[in-house]
Formats: C-alpha cells, structure tokens, sequence
C-alpha cells in the first residue's frame, strides 16, 4: 500500500470519532444516475444506480454512494449517522484505491452508474466482476459493463489523490430494519503547500507586528 492510500485510510480515521451526524436524502443526484438490473443474493432488483443527493446537518446538498444493499433509501428519508473510518466497511482499502484514482472524474451518468456497481461489488464480493458472486449486473448496457470493469480494475491498485474519506454508518434501520443506507463520499485533502504558505504567512505578520 503506497503514502497515498495510507493517507486517505488515516486522513478518514481522524475525522471518523464517533462523529454524529443527520443526513436528509434529497434524491438521486441530477445526471448522475441509471437504473439498471442487478441480482443480489439470488433476487433480481431494478435499482438507481448512481450518486445521492444528501444534505449533511442541513449543510448544502453533496454528493454519495451506497455501500448498503441490504437497507433502502428515497427522497425525504432523515436519519441519523455515525462517521466512521473506511477500513471498518468490507474491502476498505479497494474501496479507497477506487476513489483515489476515479472519484474526481465522476461527470455523468453512465461513470457515476458503474462507479456505484463496482462499489457495491467490491463490498459484496471483493471486486470478482458483475457476472459472479452474490452480486450481479449482467443486463447492464455495454457503456455500463465497461466502466464498472475498468473501475474494478482501478481498484486493485493505489492511486494518485490523497482523499479524506467519509464513511456514514446508519444508527438504526427503521422500525422493519429494511430502512437508511450507509453510506460513503469524499473530499480532497488540502495540498501541502498550502499550509505551509498559511506558516509562511502568519510568520510573516507577527515578524512585523514585533517590529
């Protein structure tokens, strides 16, 4: 595992204390989904594909994927979360060699559709490809299939943006236990240089405030 995995692994460890939060899901994020047909568990399900709109106590809405396929969501859904780190879900550290190398990049339907399977793949399965395993998308357009394999393949190895990964683990599941999804996002971690330049800077004003 190179500095680069390590970091996003320990950066989403820091931010991942117990750290409550509220989430209300808005809906599907506008022209980053699909629906496609997969097969979880022997069950064949038509499903959004794709990234959630969710509000994060209230703040302005951000985008997330689903690492749940055993709960739902839908628009309206408020719940309760807790951040935890990334090498508590199953497959963390694909999960985080994924994001670094195509979470960025993210810009339309049929990225954000395949970037959602190969998640859900790589939770369920280890990254063994939508046709095998208790995961499946076999009816999933060739535009689809293809993205997810080569996400899948991306995930095998590190990759180059340093990220703060942002796991939300649902606090409960509603009254039948078939409610709230966990679910996962990030955000770039800040260059280096830029906090250094923030040192040079305050140096800068207390050398002259001493003058």
């Amino acid at each position: 595992m190179n500095k680069i995995v390590t970091t996003s692994l320990l950066a989403c460890g820091l931010i991942a204390s117990a750290q409550a939060v509220n989430l209300t899901i808005n809906g599907m994020a506008p022209g980053l989904h699909e629906v496609v047909t997969i097969n979880y568990n022997g069950q064949n399900r038509n499903v959004y594909a794709g990234a959630q709109s969710v509000s994060v106590d209230g703040a302005s809405p951000i985008n997330l994927y689903c690492i749940d396929l055993d709960h739902g969501n839908q628009a309206g859904y408020n719940y309760n979360a807790n951040i935890i780190g990334v090498g508590s879900v199953s497959s963390g550290t694909l999960i985080a060699n994924l994001f670094s190398h195509e979470w960025s990049g993210l810009n339309n339907s049929i990225e954000a559709a395949a970037f959602q399977l190969a998640l859900w793949d790589i939770v369920t399965d280890g990254a063994d490809g939508l046709a095998v395993g208790n995961f499946k998308a076999t009816g999933t357009s060739s535009a689809i299939a293809t993205q997810t394999a080569h996400y899948l393949a991306q995930s095998a190895t590190a990759g180059p943006e340093a990220l703060f990964l942002q796991v939300y683990e649902a606090t409960n599941h509603g009254p039948n236990g078939n409610m709230y999804q966990d679910l996962i996002g990030a955000e770039a971690v800040p260059e280096p240089i830029s906090l250094f330049a923030v040192g040079a800077l305050a140096a800068a004003a207390i050398r002259r405030k001493q003058k």
